[in-house]
């Protein structure tokens, strides 16, 4: 860990100030080291009231009354404070040190490219700041008496996303609470513009829905990338604020999912008693969107977003053994590899132009655009069998029209072929899992197909690592994650979709050859596509699943910045709740838990979350594994969806065992 630059000879205490992070209305923070024997050190957020301010005997109170707050908040989701002291007069408090970027950083820098947050990563970090929340306010003293806790200040500046994809918010100044006296004078307004609800904005009475309107507004600006209650004068904006004026959202409703509009609204509702009571109540209907948009709710979707942006500045310190590429010449190569592949990878057949698009009825259908015929194939709505008409002429197989055949001919979208065997399985929350992590440990070669009906999604390995995923859901192609995420407009997809329909290039290459895209940016946008479908599967509980050996797909996608682990482990996390992960584990609940030492993979390995990690090593070597969690969380020691998740995706992985739970065992 690289040493910090000392601005001063000032220490508070045992710690040494380095540089000034900022400084707000009543206090400073600094980045500060403490060191110890043997070469120990370790980084801090130290936090002081300004010196104009450490005499008033008010704004003191303010400061102590964060401290004691803040120490009793334990929670992933909440900067922790671990110590408060005065050093010659002056009190401090030292926070945890959070190496990452605020939210309001990210918002600027994305106004000022004209880009917004994808929606995955804004739902991601509102879900995790409301997680914080619904701990603080649900939060009750040692004699078990509600606290009462208001943060009145949640905006952007106060939310932290770290490097390792957690986010924390922070800043509990003036934070309101039953046990601390109320220091806000008659008519004086607490919080930062822009970020109050009605009743704050008017100097009224606050409660948790008030934090509820405070998220609402930070997650409806991440989607927008622009104020949600602009104005030319603070009182304008409060005005807009307290009317709970909605036009900028309203204006922009149709770019965003329906779903998460209504949630949007019922946030933002003026009167408290019509909001979202809670923010569990918020987060929750947050899960609800993210499912049904089938969105990953993890840091699948910010983390190689913050990566692509380079908001990060590059520091010497630990960091993980397997980090995507970020330097622009290295991407640059993985891009023109990438683009070299598509070219080599079209099958061998010979193809005619398309010189001027027609109109293609399959199966007697309606007439299609050549874009919905090409979406037909590759969804699976059209195949082999499938009649073709081209501008009313004679119907022929689909196979003998050029510009249809050159996609199904394709391993990827030859969904419904082959049949499933005899040694397909049902899909199950148990097997799953432990067959994908099967076939990651023996470093398998071929394609799993995963088959309900009409619905399908094809999975191609190479040694055990994920190259191509494939599926019916339309909204998962390409073009449209493109259009999606406002890169391209849709009629330049379209364009250029009907431009490669000669068979010479694929559409991500037409784009960037058109100056739509540039290579890099096709390069994540195909690594985006795999991890999100390769996530998706942990959403599957019907049908059937089967591993065909050796079947590959000539088509190359650009590589994942993660392993095919924490690939698996991903799709865990997005697809199973804390039901699902207890039905899951109900065989072992009395068991005891412990290492398997057969097995090849470490703790480490397996994409666990810190809060995950750190629960299955208190529960290895358990005698009861439910009995232990039950007594883990109660002492605060985890969470225990968390806890479930990290056993399950240990036994699961194989590197843990309990009795009752058969791990990948058909395919070591």
């Amino acid at each position: 860990m690289a040493l910090l630059r000392v601005v001063s000879n000032r220490r508070l205490g045992p710690y040494e100030l380095g540089e000034r992070l900022g400084a707000g209305g009543m206090a400073e923070v600094f980045i500060a080291r403490r060191d110890g024997p043997h070469g120990f050190l370790k980084r801090f957020a130290i936090k002081r009231i300004l010196p104009q301010l450490s005499k008033d005997a008010r704004f003191v109170a303010m400061f102590c009354d964060e401290a004691r707050i803040c120490a009793a908040l334990a929670h992933p989701n909440i900067v922790q404070v671990v110590d408060f002291g005065e050093h010659d007069g002056e009190l401090f408090m030292a926070m945890e040190y959070v190496d990452g970027v605020s939210c309001a950083k990210l918002l600027r820098y994305v106004a000022t490219k004209g880009q917004r947050f994808p929606i995955a990563a804004a739902l991601f970090v509102a879900h995790e700041v409301l997680r914080g929340l619904a701990f603080a306010h649900a939060a009750r003293d040692e004699h078990d008496r509600p606290l009462g806790i208001v943060h009145r200040d949640v905006s952007p500046g106060n939310i932290l996303i770290g490097r390792a994809g957690e986010v924390k918010l922070t800043d509990f100044g003036i934070v309101r609470s039953t046990f601390i006296d109320r220091r806000t004078y008659p008519g004086e307004l607490k919080g930062k513009l822009g970020y109050m609800a009605p009743e704050q904005a008017i100097g009224g009475d606050v409660d948790a829905r008030t934090d509820v309107f405070a998220v609402g507004i930070v997650l409806a600006e991440m989607l927008l990338a622009r104020p949600l209650f602009p104005g030319q004068s603070e009182m304008e904006v409060l005005t807009r604020i307290y009317e709970a004026d909605l036009r900028v959202l309203e204006a922009h409703a149709d770019s965003l999912p329906a779903g998460l509009v209504n949630v949007l609204r019922q946030a933002l509702a003026r009167k408290p008693e019509d909001r979202l009571e809670s923010a569990e109540a918020f987060a929750e209907a947050i899960r609800d969107v993210a499912r049904s948009e089938r969105l990953a709710l993890s840091d699948a979707a910010l983390l190689p977003w913050l990566s692509a942006l380079g908001v990060l500045a590059s520091q010497s310190g630990t960091r993980p053994a397997q980090a995507p590429p970020s330097r622009p010449g290295e991407i640059a190569r993985v891009a023109e590899r990438v683009l070299e592949r598509a070219r080599r990878s079209l099958p061998p057949v010979e193809l005619t132009p398309v010189t001027s698009p027609g109109r293609y009825q399959l199966d007697g259908g309606r007439a299609l655009a050549l874009s919905e015929a090409l979406e037909r194939v590759a969804t699976g709505r059209a195949n082999a069998t499938t009649s073709v008409s081209v501008d009313g002429a004679a119907a022929q197989p689909l196979l003998e029209v050029v510009e249809l055949r050159r996609l199904s001919v394709r391993p990827a979208f030859r969904f419904g072929s082959p049949e499933m065997t005899p040694r397909a399985q049902p899909v199950t929350a148990k097997y799953l899992p432990a067959m994908l992590y099967g076939l990651v440990r023996r470093r398998a070669s071929g394609m799993v197909v995963l088959r309900d009906n009409s619905e399908e999604t094809r999975l191609f390995l190479r040694e055990g690592a994920p190259y191509l995923v494939s599926s019916t859901d339309p909204r998962e192609l390409l073009g449209e994650r493109i259009i999606a995420q406002r890169i391209v407009s849709r009629a330049d997809v379209i364009r250029s979709l009907e431009m490669c329909a000669d068979g010479c290039v694929h559409l991500g290459e037409m784009l960037v050859r058109r100056g739509l895209l540039r290579p890099p940016e096709l390069v994540r946008l195909l690594s985006d596509q795999l991890e999100s479908r390769f996530v998706q599967m942990g959403r599957w509980r019907r049908g059937f699943v089967e591993f065909f050996e050796g079947e590959q797909s000539l088509d190359e996608v650009a590589p994942s910045t993660r392993t095919a682990w924490e690939l698996v482990s991903a799709a865990v996390r997005h697809g199973y709740a804390e039901q699902d992960l207890r039905d899951a584990l109900s065989s072992s609940a009395a068991s005891p838990i412990a290492r398997n030492p057969a097995a090849n993979i470490a703790l480490s390995e397996l994409g666990l979350t810190p809060a995950e990690r750190n629960a299955l090593s208190q529960l290895v070597g358990s005698a009861d594994l439910f009995a232990s969690i039950e007594r883990h969380v109660l002492t605060g020691r985890m969470r225990t969806e968390d806890a479930l998740r990290a056993v399950f995706i240990g036994l699961s992985a194989g590197a843990v065992v309990a009795p009752g739970f058969r791990g990948p065992l058909l395919f070591r």
